[in-house]
């Protein structure tokens, strides 16, 4: 009888393995997002038509504080930008946010020289070469304006390395043939031989 028993579980047993079983579905694989590809370079602008230039605004249309605190803030993150300290992930956040709000800076104030000669810088340092050729063209215009004429030759006294360092946010700049016509025309006012040049002789 045990024997018999024994059997039939066995049987049963055998038989069980061979049922088809219900097998759980795996998981899905898991497949992160691809990181967005990088931009391979900032698109450039295109040259500044004076036909589409906006018209003149009033002193009463511009927000100067506002314009004059942005334009500080903006310079403070530009400086960071250029700190041996900060990686390069940061290095670009820092330069993109000094961007923003140049830009903003200008918008409240269009005739804030801090701003335009920073957007300038900051344009130079991401490579966006023409963008930065149209600000100081911008600051160029200002310059005979008796309010303005002050702060416009310091920025250009800076530019060109007078009675100082040149400025090293344009170092990229100084062979292209558009920045030397500029600076050209910035030295138009000069006798010195070198001025083209900034502070010191360029091979």
């Amino acid at each position: 009888m045990k024997l018999a028993l024994a059997f039939v579980s066995l049987s049963l047993a055998l038989a069980g393995c061979h049922e088809k079983q219900e097998v759980t579905a795996p998981p899905p694989p898991l497949r992160p997002e691809p990181e967005p590809k990088a931009e391979t370079g900032a698109k450039d602008c295109e040259p500044t038509e004076p036909s589409m230039e906006l018209k003149p605004i009033g002193f009463d249309e511009r927000s100067i504080p506002e314009g004059m605190r942005l334009a500080d803030q903006a310079y403070a993150k530009l400086n960071g930008a250029n700190s041996a300290e900060v990686d390069r992930l940061t290095r670009e956040q820092y330069q993109s946010d000094a961007v923003n709000d140049f830009i903003t800076s200008l918008a409240a104030d269009p005739y804030n020289v801090k701003a335009t000669y920073g957007l300038a810088a900051a344009y130079a340092k991401i490579g966006r070469k023409q963008c930065s050729i149209n600000l100081l063209t911008r600051l160029l215009q200002m310059r005979p304006h008796p309010s303005k004429k002050g702060e416009v030759e310091q920025a250009i006294d800076k530019l060109l390395g007078r009675r100082q360092p040149l400025d090293p946010d344009f170092a990229d700049m100084r062979r292209d043939g558009r920045f030397r016509e500029l600076i050209a025309k910035m030295c138009a006012d000069t006798n010195d031989p070198n001025c083209v040049y900034g502070a010191a002789k360029q091979p």
